[in-house]
Formats: structure tokens, C-alpha cells, sequence
């Protein structure tokens, strides 16, 4: 039976929407936005978000959301790993509210951390000044050719816009030393 111009639409629809469908090694989020922690609320800042947000390929946050830290008892802790050999890498733009735990190379796959951007080799904890916004979500994929590429990652990132030492919004800084620690 010779297929009608309809089954030919029909047929080609599926086709298109089946190509659409997330495959693995696809650049849909691999998560979600996790709540905001005691101390924080939701606030409406595109611009902040959109610095944060990352194209396919290139890092940054595959989705999220901004929050504020408020004016309360509840510090909100932040922890970064960062390389001590690029100036001004301490107190960057790339945190997590959860202490980094395991190896390097566990550490990156997981957060989507190309090599040629930072060794990972040292860590800091600070607290939010009140009245920081910082964007939180999901990481995007990160392709680091030659090396390894990442897929989008399922652990939340927090985008804190820390632009050198007049504008910080981080506080009370604590250095952890190397990552992972030796002892």
C-alpha cells in the first residue's frame, strides 16, 4: 500500500519528534534546582541568572534560579576548590553549599570541570554576605578536548558574581587547604 501525503506527514513528524528525544551524551539538564536553604529566598534577577547559565559544550548552570541571603541567624556556607597557581582563583565565581568530598578527577566529572580551566588543588569555605545573590541549578556539559568531555551534571552549582576584591560577596573566609585533603 503506497503511503497518502498524510501518512507521509504523519510518518515524518514522528520521525522529527523521535530525533528530538533526549539520547545519552544529549545536553538536557541532567537535574533539578534544589530548594533554597534556611536563611535564603527566591528573588526574580534575570541578568544574574543569565551570567550563570552556561551554552552546551561550555559549562556554566544548564538551568536555575537566583536567592538571596537574607538578613537572619542562618549563615549560608559555601565552599569552593580552586588552583592556587592562577592569581585571584581563591575567591572566584564557582561554589557549592556541600563540602567537595572524594578525588580530583571525582570531583570534576561531577561538577563539569574542564582540566585546562583549574587543577583543583586547594579548597576555601566562606559565608554569604547578607543581601548576595547568587544563581543556583544544575551544571551544564562541558567539552574539554583533548581530555574527557562531561555531560550535563545533576549536582547544583552555586554562581556567586565575586568580580575582585572592591565587589565580593563572600565573607569570613576559612582556607582549607589542598584537595583532597592529604590526611
Amino acid at each position: 500500500m503506497p503511503l497518502t501525503p498524510r501518512h507521509w506527514l504523519l510518518a515524518s513528524a514522528c520521525a522529527l519528534l523521535l530525533g528530538c528525544a533526549a539520547t545519552p551524551g544529549s545536553d538536557r539538564c541532567a537535574g533539578q534546582t534544589q530548594p533554597a536553604l534556611p536563611g535564603m529566598a527566591a528573588v526574580d534577577n534575570p541578568d544574574l541568572l543569565n551570567s550563570a547559565l552556561g551554552q552546551p559544550g561550555k559549562g556554566g548552570l544548564c538551568a536555575g534560579q537566583v536567592r538571596r541571603q537574607e538578613p537572619a541567624d542562618q549563615t549560608v556556607t559555601v565552599y569552593r576548590v580552586y588552583d592556587n597557581n592562577k592569581a585571584n582563583s581563591r575567591l572566584g565565581r564557582w561554589w557549592s553549599f556541600s563540602q567537595p568530598q572524594g578525588s580530583v578527577s571525582t570531583y570534576r566529572a561531577a561538577n563539569a570541570i574542564c582540566p585546562s580551566w583549574s587543577q583543583l588543588n586547594r579548597m576555601v569555605r566562606c559565608q554569604l554576605k547578607v543581601g548576595a545573590q547568587v544563581a543556583v541549578g544544575p551544571g551544564q556539559s562541558a567539552d574539554c578536548a583533548p581530555d574527557a568531555n562531561y555531560p550535563p551534571s545533576p549536582v547544583n552549582q552555586v554562581y556567586i558574581p565575586n568580580s575582585g576584591p572592591d565587589t565580593l560577596w563572600v565573607e569570613q573566609c576559612q582556607d582549607m587547604g589542598d584537595f583532597p585533603p592529604t590526611s
